[in-house]
Protein backbone atom coordinates (compact mmCIF):
# COMPACT_ATOMS: atom_id res chain seq x y z
CA UNK A 1 0.00 0.00 0.00
CA UNK A 2 2.84 2.36 0.93
CA UNK A 3 4.77 1.83 -2.20
CA UNK A 4 1.74 3.45 -3.90
CA UNK A 5 0.68 6.25 -1.87
CA UNK A 6 1.91 9.26 -2.25
CA UNK A 7 4.86 10.95 0.11
CA UNK A 8 2.25 12.73 2.37
CA UNK A 9 0.27 9.50 2.98
CA UNK A 10 3.53 7.54 3.51
CA UNK A 11 4.67 10.76 6.00
CA UNK A 12 0.75 10.61 7.73
CA UNK A 13 1.08 6.89 8.10
CA UNK A 14 4.91 7.01 9.78
CA UNK A 15 4.55 9.59 11.90
CA UNK A 16 1.89 9.09 13.91
CA UNK A 17 3.39 5.86 14.55
CA UNK A 18 6.43 7.01 15.36
CA UNK A 19 4.95 9.80 18.14
CA UNK A 20 3.20 7.03 19.43
CA UNK A 21 6.19 5.09 19.79
CA UNK A 22 8.05 8.22 21.78
CA UNK A 23 4.75 8.58 23.77
CA UNK A 24 4.31 4.97 25.22
CA UNK A 25 7.31 5.45 27.30
CA UNK A 26 6.34 8.34 28.75
CA UNK A 27 3.00 6.86 29.23
CA UNK A 28 4.28 4.14 31.30
CA UNK A 29 6.63 6.06 33.03
CA UNK A 30 3.72 8.40 34.32
CA UNK A 31 1.22 5.01 35.44
CA UNK A 32 4.47 3.92 37.59
CA UNK A 33 4.76 7.91 39.05
CA UNK A 34 0.86 7.58 39.69
CA UNK A 35 0.22 10.74 37.23
CA UNK A 36 -2.69 9.38 36.57
CA UNK A 37 -3.98 12.66 34.34
CA UNK A 38 -0.99 13.06 32.55
CA UNK A 39 -0.68 9.01 32.21
CA UNK A 40 -4.55 8.69 30.92
CA UNK A 41 -3.24 11.09 28.45
CA UNK A 42 -1.07 10.28 27.03
CA UNK A 43 -2.49 6.78 26.66
CA UNK A 44 -5.40 8.31 25.02
CA UNK A 45 -2.92 10.53 22.71
CA UNK A 46 -1.01 7.18 22.09
CA UNK A 47 -4.07 4.70 21.01
CA UNK A 48 -5.31 7.42 18.53
CA UNK A 49 -1.94 7.90 17.26
CA UNK A 50 -1.88 4.24 16.62
CA UNK A 51 -5.41 4.30 14.90
CA UNK A 52 -4.47 7.24 12.45
CA UNK A 53 -1.61 5.20 11.30
CA UNK A 54 -3.46 2.02 10.55
CA UNK A 55 -5.69 3.89 8.56
CA UNK A 56 -3.48 5.85 7.03
CA UNK A 57 -1.78 2.50 5.72
CA UNK A 58 -4.74 1.16 4.80
CA UNK A 59 -6.80 4.11 3.12
CA UNK A 60 -6.22 5.81 -0.55
CA UNK A 61 -8.10 9.19 0.40
CA UNK A 62 -6.73 10.47 3.66
CA UNK A 63 -7.86 14.13 3.27
CA UNK A 64 -10.30 13.66 6.80
CA UNK A 65 -7.26 11.76 9.04
CA UNK A 66 -4.01 14.61 8.46
CA UNK A 67 -7.12 16.98 9.72
CA UNK A 68 -7.87 14.42 12.67
CA UNK A 69 -3.98 14.39 13.15
CA UNK A 70 -3.45 18.26 13.14
CA UNK A 71 -6.46 18.22 15.45
CA UNK A 72 -4.43 15.35 17.88
CA UNK A 73 -1.33 17.28 17.75
CA UNK A 74 -3.30 20.93 18.74
CA UNK A 75 -5.28 18.99 21.71
CA UNK A 76 -2.33 17.02 23.08
CA UNK A 77 0.28 20.24 23.39
CA UNK A 78 -2.23 22.63 24.74
CA UNK A 79 -3.80 19.62 26.97
CA UNK A 80 0.14 18.49 28.51
CA UNK A 81 0.70 22.74 28.45
CA UNK A 82 -2.30 23.27 31.02
CA UNK A 83 -1.39 19.97 33.15
CA UNK A 84 2.51 20.14 33.46
CA UNK A 85 2.95 23.72 32.77
CA UNK A 86 6.20 25.68 31.04
CA UNK A 87 7.67 22.04 30.86
CA UNK A 88 5.50 21.36 27.80
CA UNK A 89 6.36 24.58 25.87
CA UNK A 90 8.24 22.84 23.47
CA UNK A 91 5.60 20.46 22.10
CA UNK A 92 4.27 23.82 20.51
CA UNK A 93 7.02 24.13 18.26
CA UNK A 94 6.54 20.96 15.85
CA UNK A 95 2.48 21.61 16.53
CA UNK A 96 2.41 24.31 14.61
CA UNK A 97 4.88 22.95 11.87
CA UNK A 98 2.10 20.18 11.43
CA UNK A 99 -0.55 22.07 10.55
CA UNK A 100 1.45 23.97 7.58
CA UNK A 101 2.46 20.52 6.30
CA UNK A 102 -0.91 18.34 6.38
CA UNK A 103 -3.11 21.32 5.87
CA UNK A 104 -4.08 23.91 3.12
CA UNK A 105 -2.11 26.96 3.43
CA UNK A 106 -5.90 29.24 4.49
CA UNK A 107 -6.62 26.42 6.94
CA UNK A 108 -3.17 26.41 8.68
CA UNK A 109 -3.20 29.70 9.11
CA UNK A 110 -6.27 30.17 10.94
CA UNK A 111 -5.58 26.57 12.90
CA UNK A 112 -2.43 28.07 14.06
CA UNK A 113 -3.66 31.54 14.60
CA UNK A 114 -6.22 29.80 17.03
CA UNK A 115 -3.45 27.59 18.66
CA UNK A 116 -1.10 30.84 19.51
CA UNK A 117 -4.37 32.15 20.97
CA UNK A 118 -4.87 29.18 23.32
CA UNK A 119 -1.35 28.54 24.08
CA UNK A 120 -1.12 32.62 24.98
CA UNK A 121 -3.88 32.14 27.72
CA UNK A 122 -2.58 28.64 29.13
CA UNK A 123 0.85 29.76 29.66
CA UNK A 124 0.48 33.26 30.66
CA UNK A 125 -0.28 32.17 34.49
CA UNK A 126 3.24 30.53 34.85
CA UNK A 127 5.40 32.82 32.58
CA UNK A 128 6.27 36.76 32.57
CA UNK A 129 5.53 39.39 30.72
CA UNK A 130 9.04 39.36 29.20
CA UNK A 131 9.09 35.17 28.87
CA UNK A 132 5.92 35.20 27.84
CA UNK A 133 6.33 37.89 24.58
CA UNK A 134 9.62 35.73 23.73
CA UNK A 135 7.89 32.64 23.32
CA UNK A 136 5.18 34.18 21.30
CA UNK A 137 7.11 36.17 18.94
CA UNK A 138 9.51 33.12 18.45
CA UNK A 139 6.28 31.14 17.70
CA UNK A 140 4.99 33.66 15.37
CA UNK A 141 8.31 33.75 13.63
CA UNK A 142 7.83 29.79 13.46
CA UNK A 143 4.27 30.42 12.36
CA UNK A 144 5.36 33.12 9.38
CA UNK A 145 8.34 31.05 7.92
CA UNK A 146 5.83 27.97 7.96
CA UNK A 147 3.66 29.96 6.38
CA UNK A 148 5.92 31.43 3.46
CA UNK A 149 7.10 27.86 3.08
CA UNK A 150 3.62 26.09 2.58
CA UNK A 151 2.24 29.14 0.31
CA UNK A 152 5.41 29.04 -1.98
CA UNK A 153 5.25 25.29 -2.29
CA UNK A 154 1.64 25.60 -2.87
CA UNK A 155 1.76 27.36 -6.15
CA UNK A 156 4.97 25.33 -7.53
CA UNK A 157 2.47 22.10 -6.73
CA UNK A 158 -0.43 24.04 -8.45
CA UNK A 159 1.61 24.77 -11.33
CA UNK A 160 3.68 21.71 -11.82
CA UNK A 161 0.31 19.31 -11.63
CA UNK A 162 -0.98 21.44 -14.63
CA UNK A 163 2.34 21.22 -16.72
CA UNK A 164 1.93 17.76 -15.94
CA UNK A 165 -1.67 17.55 -17.69
CA UNK A 166 -1.10 19.68 -19.92
CA UNK A 167 0.15 19.63 -23.52
CA UNK A 168 3.08 21.95 -24.41
CA UNK A 169 1.99 22.47 -27.71
CA UNK A 170 -1.42 22.53 -28.06
CA UNK A 171 -2.19 23.56 -24.55
CA UNK A 172 -4.84 21.23 -24.11
CA UNK A 173 -5.68 18.51 -21.71
CA UNK A 174 -2.89 15.47 -22.18
CA UNK A 175 -3.11 11.27 -22.29
CA UNK A 176 -2.32 11.84 -17.79
CA UNK A 177 -5.51 13.63 -17.77
CA UNK A 178 -7.71 11.72 -19.56
CA UNK A 179 -7.03 8.83 -17.97
CA UNK A 180 -8.06 10.54 -14.38
CA UNK A 181 -10.74 12.50 -15.63
CA UNK A 182 -12.23 9.49 -18.06
CA UNK A 183 -11.69 6.91 -14.59
CA UNK A 184 -13.86 9.80 -12.80
CA UNK A 185 -16.30 9.47 -14.90
CA UNK A 186 -17.02 5.58 -15.12
CA UNK A 187 -16.72 5.92 -11.31
CA UNK A 188 -19.65 8.48 -11.75
CA UNK A 189 -21.03 6.35 -14.05
CA UNK A 190 -21.55 3.12 -11.80
CA UNK A 191 -22.76 5.09 -9.01
CA UNK A 192 -25.45 6.85 -11.12
CA UNK A 193 -25.95 5.99 -14.53
CA UNK A 194 -25.94 8.89 -16.75
CA UNK A 195 -25.21 8.95 -20.28
CA UNK A 196 -21.17 9.07 -20.94
CA UNK A 197 -20.09 9.32 -24.56
CA UNK A 198 -16.60 9.47 -26.08
CA UNK A 199 -15.06 10.45 -29.04
CA UNK A 200 -12.01 9.52 -30.33
CA UNK A 201 -10.33 11.62 -33.07
CA UNK A 202 -7.69 11.87 -35.74
CA UNK A 203 -6.66 14.18 -38.21
CA UNK A 204 -6.05 12.91 -41.61
CA UNK A 205 -3.22 12.33 -43.60
CA UNK A 206 -1.13 14.43 -41.27
CA UNK A 207 2.17 12.69 -41.70
CA UNK A 208 1.87 14.24 -45.44
CA UNK A 209 1.08 17.65 -44.15
CA UNK A 210 4.18 17.62 -42.19
CA UNK A 211 6.30 15.94 -45.29
CA UNK A 212 5.13 18.66 -47.73
CA UNK A 213 4.77 21.88 -45.43
CA UNK A 214 7.19 21.05 -42.76
CA UNK A 215 6.39 20.48 -39.01
CA UNK A 216 6.08 23.81 -38.18
CA UNK A 217 3.09 24.08 -40.42
CA UNK A 218 1.93 20.74 -38.84
CA UNK A 219 2.14 22.09 -35.68
CA UNK A 220 0.24 24.81 -36.68
CA UNK A 221 -2.62 22.92 -37.74
CA UNK A 222 -2.66 21.12 -34.52
CA UNK A 223 -3.08 24.35 -32.88
CA UNK A 224 -6.06 25.77 -34.89
CA UNK A 225 -7.56 22.38 -34.85
CA UNK A 226 -7.91 22.24 -30.86
CA UNK A 227 -8.93 25.85 -31.35
CA UNK A 228 -11.95 25.31 -33.43
CA UNK A 229 -12.99 22.52 -31.24
CA UNK A 230 -12.97 24.04 -28.23
CA UNK A 231 -15.23 26.76 -29.13
CA UNK A 232 -17.98 24.33 -30.09
CA UNK A 233 -17.49 23.03 -26.97
CA UNK A 234 -19.26 23.38 -23.78
CA UNK A 235 -17.07 24.61 -20.55
CA UNK A 236 -17.82 21.18 -19.00
CA UNK A 237 -16.74 18.97 -21.87
CA UNK A 238 -13.03 17.77 -22.26
CA UNK A 239 -10.86 17.94 -24.88
CA UNK A 240 -7.71 15.99 -24.95
CA UNK A 241 -4.57 15.21 -26.76
CA UNK A 242 -3.20 11.76 -26.37
CA UNK A 243 -0.42 11.53 -28.88
CA UNK A 244 0.66 13.21 -32.38
CA UNK A 245 -2.38 14.15 -34.37
CA UNK A 246 -4.66 12.09 -31.94
CA UNK A 247 -7.25 13.61 -29.59
CA UNK A 248 -10.14 12.31 -27.50
CA UNK A 249 -13.56 14.61 -26.63
CA UNK A 250 -15.07 13.38 -22.78
CA UNK A 251 -18.76 15.69 -23.60
CA UNK A 252 -20.18 15.58 -20.66
CA UNK A 253 -23.66 13.82 -20.04
CA UNK A 254 -24.51 12.96 -24.23
CA UNK A 255 -25.56 10.14 -25.80
CA UNK A 256 -24.26 7.94 -28.40
CA UNK A 257 -26.14 9.58 -30.73
CA UNK A 258 -25.61 13.37 -29.45
CA UNK A 259 -21.98 12.74 -29.59
CA UNK A 260 -22.15 11.66 -33.51
CA UNK A 261 -24.47 15.02 -33.99
CA UNK A 262 -21.25 16.56 -32.23
CA UNK A 263 -18.25 15.17 -33.93
CA UNK A 264 -19.98 15.78 -37.19
CA UNK A 265 -20.69 18.86 -36.71
CA UNK A 266 -16.93 19.33 -35.83
CA UNK A 267 -15.99 17.34 -38.83
CA UNK A 268 -17.74 19.46 -41.20
CA UNK A 269 -16.05 22.77 -39.42
CA UNK A 270 -12.62 21.29 -39.76
CA UNK A 271 -13.63 20.42 -43.64
CA UNK A 272 -14.37 24.07 -44.36
CA UNK A 273 -11.33 25.61 -42.75
CA UNK A 274 -9.10 27.18 -44.47
CA UNK A 275 -5.64 25.98 -42.79
CA UNK A 276 -3.56 25.90 -45.95
CA UNK A 277 -3.82 27.14 -48.97
CA UNK A 278 -5.11 24.48 -51.68
CA UNK A 279 -4.73 21.74 -49.01
CA UNK A 280 -7.58 20.09 -47.29
CA UNK A 281 -7.86 19.22 -43.72
CA UNK A 282 -10.27 16.58 -42.56
CA UNK A 283 -10.58 14.17 -39.38
CA UNK A 284 -11.98 10.74 -38.85
CA UNK A 285 -13.99 10.60 -35.76
CA UNK A 286 -14.79 7.13 -33.54
CA UNK A 287 -17.91 7.67 -31.03
CA UNK A 288 -18.42 4.87 -28.41
CA UNK A 289 -20.94 5.26 -25.39
CA UNK A 290 -19.73 3.75 -21.99
CA UNK A 291 -22.04 1.22 -21.07
CA UNK A 292 -21.70 -1.45 -17.84
CA UNK A 293 -20.70 -3.84 -20.62
CA UNK A 294 -17.35 -1.49 -21.46
CA UNK A 295 -16.35 -2.59 -17.94
CA UNK A 296 -13.13 -0.63 -17.54
CA UNK A 297 -11.30 2.24 -19.13
CA UNK A 298 -9.48 -0.10 -21.45
CA UNK A 299 -12.28 -1.24 -22.94
CA UNK A 300 -14.13 1.79 -23.06
CA UNK A 301 -11.04 3.06 -25.31
CA UNK A 302 -10.50 -0.19 -27.37
CA UNK A 303 -14.67 0.38 -28.49
CA UNK A 304 -13.94 4.25 -29.62
CA UNK A 305 -10.88 3.05 -31.55
CA UNK A 306 -12.92 0.17 -32.90
CA UNK A 307 -15.08 2.79 -34.15
CA UNK A 308 -12.43 5.24 -35.15
CA UNK A 309 -10.61 2.30 -37.49
CA UNK A 310 -13.91 2.14 -39.41
CA UNK A 311 -13.90 5.68 -39.97
CA UNK A 312 -10.51 5.71 -41.46
CA UNK A 313 -11.23 3.38 -43.72
CA UNK A 314 -12.63 6.12 -46.10
CA UNK A 315 -11.69 9.15 -43.62
CA UNK A 316 -12.97 12.57 -43.36
CA UNK A 317 -15.78 10.19 -41.73
CA UNK A 318 -17.67 9.66 -38.34
CA UNK A 319 -18.49 6.20 -36.99
CA UNK A 320 -19.76 4.33 -34.47
CA UNK A 321 -18.74 1.08 -33.08
CA UNK A 322 -21.36 -0.56 -34.99
CA UNK A 323 -24.16 1.15 -37.65
CA UNK A 324 -24.25 3.80 -39.75
CA UNK A 325 -21.22 5.56 -40.35
CA UNK A 326 -21.35 9.53 -41.50
CA UNK A 327 -19.24 10.71 -44.96
CA UNK A 328 -19.08 14.69 -46.66
CA UNK A 329 -19.65 17.58 -45.64
CA UNK A 330 -24.02 16.37 -46.23
CA UNK A 331 -23.70 13.86 -43.82
CA UNK A 332 -24.29 10.97 -45.66
CA UNK A 333 -24.95 7.82 -43.83
CA UNK A 334 -22.62 5.09 -45.35
CA UNK A 335 -22.41 1.39 -44.09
Amino acid sequence: MLARSTLQQRILCVMPLLSAAGILPLTIYRFIQAEWDMALLDLAIFILMCLIGYFAYHQKHVSTLKILFCLLAIFGSLSTLYLKGESQLFWCYPTIALLFYFLTVRLAAMSSLLTLIGIAILAAPFLSDLLLATFLITLMITASCSLAFSYETSKQNEQLETLSKTDPLTKTLNRRAFTEVAELQISKYQRNPVATSMILLDIDHFKSINDKFGHNQGDEVLIKVCHLIQQELRVNDYLFRIGGEEFIILPYAINQEQAIQLAIKLKELIEKYHFIKDHQVTISCGVAEYTKNEGTLKDWYAEADSALYRAKSTRNTVCPTKGTCYSDSQSRATK
